[in-house]
């Protein structure tokens, strides 16, 4: 993880000295526990993403509704995708405390309280080899896949190249409620 983090040339520092990541530590006393990078994305849904939405009632009533056509007409919508997000293994394994899902919830937190810019979704490329795959664990963070790079994958695979990672996204728009 130290290796990744400050490797000038291929690893997040290079992101980070760019500005296109934000680097989060998560300390446990004085050793680092964790980290998150966030960067700005935008995400394109297909008529399957937002029929998708649309039968979550929990999802459905975050968004406007299918009916709303200028809200749908968007090409994109504002997203936040977490670059990266690594937690060492004894805080993935503790089952009472599990460190992967309180920092999702912290980053809706953060995204949801900026001031600066509108976001609606949460993104991320989860992780998805033969030795690990990410893609289990957003699922339980309430994550869906994106319709888009469902299809992505799919051409990817039929000309024999194995995709590593699986678009995701997750609504994390304040309902009207919230905004009372």
């Amino acid at each position: 993880m130290d290796d990744f983090i400050h490797d000038k040339v291929n690893g997040l520092a290079k992101f980070i000295s760019y500005k296109i990541s934000t680097l989060w530590l998560v300390y446990e006393d004085d050793k680092v526990v964790a980290f998150f990078a966030l960067s700005k994305d935008s995400l394109v849904l297909t008529g399957d993403d937002i029929r998708t939405i649309g039968d979550d009632e929990k999802k459905s009533a975050a968004l406007p509704s299918q009916d709303e056509d200028k809200f749908w007409e968007r090409a994109k919508f504002p997203a936040v995708e977490i670059d990266y997000l690594a937690v060492c293994q004894e805080k993935r394994d503790d089952p009472e405390e599990h460190l992967g899902r309180a920092l999702i919830a912290k980053i809706e937190e953060l995204v949801r309280n900026d001031k600066l810019s509108a976001t609606l979704f949460l993104t991320v490329e989860a992780l998805d080899t033969k030795e690990y795959s990410a893609v289990g664990f957003y699922r339980e963070c309430d994550f869906e896949f994106s319709e888009k790079g469902k299809i992505q994958n799919y051409n990817r695979m039929r000309y024999g190249e194995r995709p590593t990672t699986q678009r995701m996204y997750k609504v994390i728009y304040n309902t009207p409620q919230e905004h009372e």
